[in-house]
C-alpha cells in the first residue's frame, strides 16, 4: 500500500507548477526587426552637424529567454553575442507591456510589441566633443515582423 505522504508531495508539486505557470505568459513572442531609417550627429570640417545615415538593413532577433518568458535578448542576426538584454513586464491585471526598453546609459533600444516598431540609440561622442569621427551619435529606427521559432 502506497504512502499518503507521497500523494501529498504530488499534489504540492502540482499545485506550485500550476501557479508559476499563470505567473509567465503562455506565449513569448519572437521578433525579427530590421533597420529602416538611421541619422544623427557628426563630426566634420570641425564643427558637428546633424546628418542623415546609409541604413545597412541590419536585423535583430528578439527572443524571451528559456529560463524567463519575460526576459528578452536582442542579437544582431550574423552574431552570437547578446547585444541587449530585456524585461517585459506584467500588468496586475494579467496584460504583457506593450514595449521594453533594453540597453543603459549611452546605449539602448526601446522595442513595441504592438506598433512592431523600434528605435535604437547610440549617445557617446557629442557630449565628450569626441572630434575622432569613431563615436557618433545616433539613432536608428526599424520595423518588425512577429516569427515563429
Amino acid at each position: 500500500m502506497k504512502s499518503n505522504r507521497f500523494n501529498w508531495r504530488k499534489l504540492i508539486a502540482v499545485t506550485i507548477s500550476v501557479g508559476l505557470a499563470g505567473a509567465f505568459p503562455a506565449k513569448a513572442e519572437t521578433l525579427l526587426c530590421v533597420e529602416d531609417v538611421a541619422g544623427g550627429l557628426k563630426f566634420v570640417d570641425g564643427q558637428w552637424q546633424g546628418v542623415k545615415f546609409k541604413t545597412g538593413a541590419t536585423q535583430y532577433a528578439v527572443t524571451a529567454t528559456a529560463s524567463n518568458p519575460l526576459t528578452y535578448q536582442v542579437k544582431k542576426i550574423g552574431n552570437d553575442y547578446v547585444q541587449f538584454t530585456c524585461n517585459r513586464f506584467k500588468f496586475d491585471n494579467g496584460t504583457l507591456s506593450d514595449q521594453i526598453f533594453c540597453g543603459g546609459l549611452g546605449y539602448g533600444m526601446v522595442i513595441n510589441f504592438a506598433k512592431l516598431r523600434y528605435v535604437e540609440v547610440y549617445s557617446i561622442g557629442y557630449i565628450d566633443d569626441d572630434r575622432s569621427g569613431l563615436n557618433t551619435p545616433s539613432i536608428t529606427g526599424g520595423k518588425c515582423s512577429t516569427i515563429s521559432p
